[in-house]
């Protein structure tokens, strides 16, 4: 029997979180120098991959001789994958941003106007009303949540992840995906991509609208670490929500995520605290972390929970199939 009628599409793995009109502001503490009564320290973490892949991009091509496949290269350093602490970062501040209602810090980049043509965005953030003034910060007396703790132009983050370092020698793949493209521009929305299943292609065949990257499989652990200084424990609850530490969500990081790829889980190991700069650091075992970690999760005035609870059922969609085809 003949179809008759549009095929229906695949749904998209768009998650979406509301923008509100206020933002809470306070005044920039400055990081040059060290405070007795703030939280100065390293957490140590392993970030294990929970989706069927992780990709972060190189920025080049690599070529396979044996079947003469061009594919997107992982990022390296010394031969060995490696997630960038940029992106980890990148990758947390956006979750951040939006949990907390933050400014949008990502300006708007070119916008398509007619065949293969752009022009730029007149410089504005995506998803933005004009009515909401989501702008990025610029007074260094008035910022949002995520600008103190990130930084933004004329002053510096008080916090920063090293760059993760595979720590079980995890094996790459080359997988055959549908193409990329920029995502449609929804006012007074911030958009993230749901925690969907990979839903492969199911050949390496090259055809047009799509492409192959090199991606680390599901399991695969890095590791990293997160560096803070002269934070209120209402910040460094901020950070671990962002980060999904102690929570029953994760977030994503690296690139590929329209295509249910980058799915991570943060699982803290050690803590060294310095409550003076000069002495040793304090460390904890891991119970005494675990129950610091729940301590902290308490103070958490800078969390808008209806944000994060519809953050949370946005993304967490297991048992769905990621699209496979162009959207």
């Amino acid at each position: 029997m003949r179809y008759r009628g549009r095929i229906p599409s695949e749904p998209k793995p768009f998650a979406y979180v509301d923008i509100l009109r206020d933002i809470s502001k306070s005044k920039y503490l400055a990081d040059d120098r060290f405070y007795e009564e703030k939280l100065t320290g390293r957490l140590e973490l392993e970030l294990r991959v929970i989706s069927e892949f992780l990709f972060v991009g190189s920025g080049s091509y690599d070529f396979r001789g044996k079947d003469k496949l061009v594919y997107y290269s992982f990022f390296r350093t010394n031969s060995k994958v490696v997630i960038p602490g940029t992106s980890i970062k990148g990758a947390v501040r956006s979750v951040l941003e939006a949990i907390s209602n933050s400014c949008v810090s990502q300006l708007a980049g070119k916008k398509r106007t007619g065949k293969n043509r752009y022009k730029q965005d007149e410089g504005r953030p995506p998803y933005i009303d004009k009515r909401h003034s989501h702008k990025p910060c610029e007074d260094i007396n008035n910022l949002c949540a995520a600008c103190r703790l990130f930084g933004t132009t004329g002053c510096g983050g008080r916090v920063s992840f090293s760059d993760a370092l595979p720590a079980n020698n995890p094996d790459t793949e080359i997988i055959k995906i549908g193409e990329l493209f920029g995502p449609t521009v929804v006012k007074t929305k911030r958009k993230f991509y749901q925690n969907k299943k990979f839903n492969p292609v199911g050949n390496l065949k090259p055809e047009r609208n799509y492409r192959f990257v090199e991606a680390v499989n599901k399991g695969s652990i890095f590791k990293t670490s997160l560096s803070f200084q002269n934070l209120t424990k209402d910040e460094l609850a901020l950070l671990f929500y962002a980060m999904g530490v102690g929570q029953d969500y994760m977030i994503k990081v690296g690139g590929a995520k329209p295509r249910c790829f980058g799915t991570v889980r943060f699982i803290p190991i050690n803590l060294k605290r310095w409550a003076d700069p000069l002495e040793k650091a304090e460390e904890k075992s891991e119970r005494e972390l675990e129950n610091y970690i729940s301590g902290v999760l308490a103070c958490d005035k800078l969390v808008v929970h209806h944000l994060l609870n519809q953050f949370r059922d946005e993304i967490s969609k297991p048992d769905e199939l990621c699209p496979k085809g162009v959207y």
